[in-house]
């Protein structure tokens, strides 16, 4: 049941968490930019030709924010919710409906394990304002690293990091692991590319922790959330960058494809290996049950 008082994520307008160009990179903008976003996002929510967004009562949160995109919650009569997630004035245009393609392509085929999006506007008066839309999952937690420590942020009672015991963080970053290699696009020979395992890109659906930490239960309630990019590779390619890079293990002059940037924290070898033998496994029992369908 959802609570009018809950907390969703950052208690936060948002305002303090737009990232501007350089060039427009002062207070009176920033105001300016933010009331703005509002506004674009008000007209989406106003809209008579969405069926989802009808209702009496409706209420706009921001929860959180990334390099790339905002993040806002909209509750419908207090039993339907919704994710907004809306590019930074820093973020180039065309980066929100990349990222909804992408999303809609992978989740054709792994709904159990990838956020389907809904919906993708752009903002008629602003031509680099967008935005796309999502189910939201109540109060889900999102994987990641703060201050060197795996783990993941809760948004209730209040927006906190809480580290992951060592026995779960195997599962759990294995878990990951093998999620990139069977999300792996075995017709158009495309890998993630641009992931931040350590920046919130997979989330845990709330009660996870209420079973047991193994594969079976992780992967039930894991799913991606992010797809910036795309990259054209071959499998192999793919598992051997997988492999480079999720250790921490490139040299400054290599480029670095699957993961944005270097890591916050590397996962560890067993991690690693663990999840791509998973994932190969996860892809063989995909490929068997489209054989019996």
């Amino acid at each position: 049941m959802i609570k009018k008082e809950d907390s969703l994520g950052i208690p936060n307008y948002g305002m303090h968490y737009l990232k501007m160009p350089p060039e427009r990179d002062s207070v009176e903008n920033t105001l300016e930019e933010f009331l703005r976003i509002h506004q674009f996002i008000n007209q989406v929510v106003s809209s008579n030709t969405v069926p989802e967004f009808q209702g009496k009562q409706k209420r706009l949160q921001f929860i959180n924010y990334g390099s790339t995109q905002l993040v806002y919650v909209l509750t419908i009569d207090e039993n339907r919710q919704y994710t907004f997630l809306v590019n930074q004035p820093a973020t180039p245009f065309g980066t929100g409906k990349r990222e909804f393609e992408n999303l809609q392509r992978l989740s054709k085929n792994n709904k159990s394990n990838v956020i389907t999006p809904l919906y993708y506007f752009a903002d008629k008066n602003c031509a680099s304002r967008e935005l796309y839309v999502t189910p939201y999952y109540y109060q889900a937690r999102c994987i990641g690293v703060e201050d060197k420590e795996w783990g993941i942020w809760t948004p209730e009672p209040e927006y906190l990091f809480h580290v992951f015991k060592e026995q779960d963080r195997k599962v759990i970053n294995t878990g990951m692991v093998a999620l990139l290699v069977k999300l792996y696009d075995e017709k158009r020979k495309m890998g993630l590319s641009e992931v931040r395992l350590d920046g919130g890109d997979f989330m845990l659906e709330k009660g996870f922790e209420n079973y047991d930490i193994n594969f079976e239960n992780i992967l039930k309630r894991m799913k991606l959330i992010a797809a910036r990019k795309l990259e054209t590779m071959d499998l192999d390619e793919y598992i051997s960058r997988i492999r480079m890079e999720l250790s921490g293990k490139v040299a400054d002059s290599q480029e670095i494809k699957v993961i944005g940037k270097m890591l916050r924290r590397p996962l560890g070898l067993d991690e690693i290996e663990e999840g791509i033998n998973l994932g190969i496994v996860l892809r063989k029992k995909e490929r068997e049950k489209g054989r019996e369908e």
